[in-house]
């Protein structure tokens, strides 16, 4: 018994190291739509060029997820993360020394670069736990816990200190990683208990295609507006107060998002709930583009911080089932970070040109767009292999 509660102990130590690595690597994006904001009120950027801040670093992201994804198998997993570790803190710090955008995009590019590094070898640790789903399921709740803590402290950050004060909690939370990686385990569990290396099924392209295109159309719409929804209900008159409870509540509705997905599982197949996260995502995108009062703006927040985590987690299902080898779930994280370095680049341009309503027009086109290739895929995996997919 003795040794049991040892080995639970270690295990439990071992999660929140990873866990809070993560979340760490995930700050950037969690506090995006106020640093996008300050970057606007602080450093006199555009919207046009905040936009391109914003979705460099995503870029950085995708870039870094696709070469630990693609070469890193054989990497050591605990000297990626001090790597990543190191030019995630470097990008935060430089913006204090000079706010000049060429020097804050390559800086937020580099600090970008690290969370991807980050990022990708804690996914590639949880997924090879006894067992990933519900570790990830985990993972996402207590993320959403610390990003629910996370915003209320980054908004009183950044009142106070601006946008330099906001980079600097950034740099301050990836810090304590640094205490973390020594328990980072090096190997996946499955493969140092099995000792079994079986050969991967052939890659399957065409169904990889249909469903990296999709998960990167939706993320591109929601990387445009969730990077601008502060900016957006300024526009739509509403007040500091407002947009910061709406922005607080949120990670609560993720984290209820990603209950939701952990209680049905796939009672109701995968297709169904990611066409509620997609017909969702068009509900709150007109909600808050286009509601006019606090609750609309509210409702459409909420609703929106509600969907992505049943989209991200009912997709990487679908995928899964696609190529059990993993391959495909391994892509969509680039896809991801990829669409949301696209969405707030495009979305900036657009709002430099038309205003900010033109953001609300593109979120709804590209889950417009994202609902065409549900079906496309539902159509293929049904095909393909109808017994062993839930759809």
């Amino acid at each position: 018994m003795k040794a049991a509660r040892r080995f639970d102990l270690f295990y439990a130590i071992t999660l929140i190291a990873v866990f809070y690595s993560g979340f760490a690597s995930a700050g950037l994006a969690i506090l995006k739509p106020l640093i996008i904001g300050a970057l606007i009120d602080d450093f006199k950027f555009s919207p046009r060029e905040a936009g391109f801040v914003a979705g460099i670093e995503m870029a950085g992201i995708g870039v870094a997820a696709f070469v630990v994804a693609a070469f890193g198998g054989a990497w050591n997993r605990r000297l990626v993360i001090l790597v990543g570790v190191t030019l995630g803190i470097v990008g935060s710090l430089i913006p204090f020394f000079s706010h000049a955008f060429d020097m804050v995009l390559m800086m937020r590019l580099l600090a970008g670069i690290g969370c991807g590094l980050i990022a990708s070898t804690i996914f590639a640790v949880i997924g090879g736990t006894r067992d990933p789903d519900r570790t990830f399921g985990l993972y996402y709740m207590l993320t959403y816990v610390g990003a629910a803590m996370l915003v209320p402290v980054g908004s009183w950050v950044l009142a106070h200190f601006g946008a330099d004060g906001g980079y600097g909690l950034l740099a301050l939370v990836l810090l304590i990683v640094y205490i973390a990686v020594p328990r980072i385990p090096h190997g996946f569990y499955q493969q140092r208990e099995s000792g079994i290396h079986n050969t991967l099924p052939p890659f399957p392209l065409k169904d990889a295609v249909v469903s990296l295109s999709l998960s990167l159309v939706f993320w591109t719409g929601l990387g445009a507006v969730w990077a601008f929804v502060e900016r957006l209900g300024v526009d739509a008159g509403m007040t500091s107060m407002t947009i910061s409870k709406a922005l607080t509540i949120g990670p609560l509705m993720s984290m209820a998002g990603a209950l939701s997905v952990s209680v049905l599982h796939t009672r109701y197949g995968r297709t169904m709930p990611l066409l509620v996260a997609i017909i969702l995502a068009i509900v709150s995108v007109g909600l808050v583009g286009w509601g006019g009062t606090t609750t609309t703006f509210t409702v459409g927040v909420l609703l929106f911080s509600f969907l992505w985590p049943v989209f991200l987690a009912y997709l990487g299902g679908t995928m899964a089932a696609l190529d059990p080898g993993g391959r495909v779930v391994a892509m969509s994280v680039t896809s991801q970070t990829i669409g949301m370095a696209l969405g707030p680049a495009a979305a900036g341009m657009l709002a430099g040109t038309y205003g900010y309503a033109a953001i609300t027009v593109m979120g709804l086109v590209c889950f417009g767009v994202a609902l065409m290739l549900l079906a496309l895929l539902t159509m293929r995996t049904r095909r393909v292999s109808p017994t062993t997919i839930v759809v």
